[in-house]
């Protein structure tokens, strides 16, 4: 049966922590998915049916909060979306390219801005048909190309990142801690949720109970909203910071490779305790090990091991390393928490996972997987593998090939498991396109050349 508690029951403002309602303003002819929330504080637009609880700037082109509420009691819906999902690159991304191909002079700044705004002006005129007269035409991967190559110029790593996710490493150790969410008396958060490709699977995990998805970015909670996960509630706030829901809220809180990238770590510590009480539990998937190739430590941010124990001292916990999951998951099965892993073996690992509860029985050994967890979902071929060639009889030949260099040094552990050529015959092929998981089908599986995805995805 549904879990009948309601998002709006379990928000609270992050600034004041009063309860958030809907605002006595009347709206002009009032549209499912558009409200204003109101606290002791302020007022927070809602679009999309996605509440936005931040405060200063939240659209792409720096509109505030007010702002976007004004276009909502005003009824021009259409106008507060935009504001929210369209992307508003810099004209001087638009310049001529014999422009862009210049050596660097005083002024060249100010010159490209002025020549590139014929093409600014073209780029949104095509990206606000293409976000608003496409509409279900338009697949959850074609808009991971928008946002992050057209929109924003050259932005190869995180679009591999987000389109090529399915059969990561990291992205199976996330599957392998979700197999923790047993029979959860509570909702579930994802913590940072990006696009949704965890959230959809935190859904089956549930049971019914309601999973929250919470991201700083509205533009990736609203593709999650519509194409990777609907089935989840979404909240657009800082993740780091007071966090806007209720105590004691959540049986728990996974939050899949963005913690190490958190400034604020502590603080976000103190609030995962506050809304899984005391008998919820705390998962941080894929966290950067800062004593491991610190030159990927971009952001400066990440921890070594004894400092993400530390932030959970005073929790039962287990630090992992995501091989070790990883290693178990290609064995089909889920991650072993009974015993600590020997704190010398986690000093040389460049990601750890942590899962911290008062409950015991959370630090088992999950055992075998029923099926797949990244079988979940409509199957279909990895977007790694490229076609080479077809054969006479409808065989396909395919290779890995990896998006950019980034993602390869990244990600490249996929190789453990991923052939680098393989053939698919006409038969899997067939099959694959009914949905039939025969026994030719199962072997692409279990090669992760066939992975589960949203049904619009691709």
């Amino acid at each position: 049966m549904k879990e009948s508690t309601s998002l709006t029951q379990l928000l609270r403002c992050p600034f004041c922590s009063g309860r958030l309602g809907r605002s006595r303003t009347e709206l002009i002819d009032r549209k499912p998915g558009f409200d204003v929330l109101s606290c002791y504080c302020g007022h927070y637009p809602v679009v999309a049916g996605i509440p936005i609880l931040k405060k200063g700037p939240i659209g792409t082109n720096q509109q505030t909060a007010d702002q976007v509420i004004d276009s909502i009691k005003a009824g021009r819906y259409k106008e507060a979306l935009l504001s929210m999902i369209l992307p508003s690159p810099s004209s001087a991304d638009f310049a001529p390219r014999w422009l862009q191909a210049l050596p660097s002079f005083r002024g060249i700044g100010r010159v490209k801005a002025l020549l590139g705004k014929p093409g600014q002006r073209r780029w949104k005129e095509h990206g606000v048909a293409y976000l608003t007269q496409l509409g279900d035409q338009i697949k959850g991967r074609e808009l991971f190309d928008f946002y992050f190559c057209r929109s924003t110029g050259d932005a190869r790593d995180p679009y591999g990142y987000f389109a090529f996710r399915f059969g990561q490493p990291r992205h199976l150790v996330a599957l392998s801690l979700a197999c923790l969410i047993r029979r959860p008396g509570k909702p579930v958060l994802d913590l940072a949720c990006g696009f949704g490709h965890i959230t959809r699977h935190l859904v089956n995990r549930a049971e019914g109970r309601p999973v929250i998805g919470l991201d700083r970015n509205f533009f990736m909670l609203y593709v999650a909203k519509k194409w990777l996960a609907p089935e989840a509630e979404y909240v657009c706030a800082q993740a780091d910071s007071g966090l806007p829901f209720s105590d004691d809220s959540f049986s728990t809180v996974l939050c899949s490779d963005a913690f190490h990238v958190f400034p604020g770590k502590a603080n976000c510590i103190r609030e995962l305790k506050r809304l899984v009480g005391s008998d919820g539990s705390i998962i941080l998937g894929t966290l950067r090990n800062a004593l491991v190739e610190k030159h990927l430590n971009r952001y400066r941010t990440s921890l070594p091991p004894e400092g993400y124990e530390a932030l959970v001292a005073d929790i039962p916990h287990r630090l992992v390393a995501n091989s070790d999951i990883l290693a178990r998951y290609l064995k089909k099965q889920g991650p072993s928490l009974e015993q600590p892993t020997e704190t010398a073996h986690l000093t040389i690992e460049p990601w750890l996972s942590l899962v911290a509860s008062h409950r015991q029985e959370v630090f088992q050994d999950y055992g075998r997987f029923k099926d797949w967890p990244h079988a979940e979902g409509r199957l279909d071929l990895n977007q790694l593998y490229k076609e080479e060639k077809r054969d006479g009889l409808g065989s396909i030949y395919l290779r890995r090939t990896f998006p950019s260099a980034w993602y390869e040094k990244e990600d490249g552990d996929c190789k453990q498991y991923e052939p680098e050529t393989v053939s698919v015959s006409a038969a899997a092929l067939n099959n694959l396109a009914q949905g039939n998981r025969s026994a030719d089908v199962e072997r692409l599986i279990e090669q992760f050349v066939v992975v589960g995805m949203p049904e619009r995805y691709i």
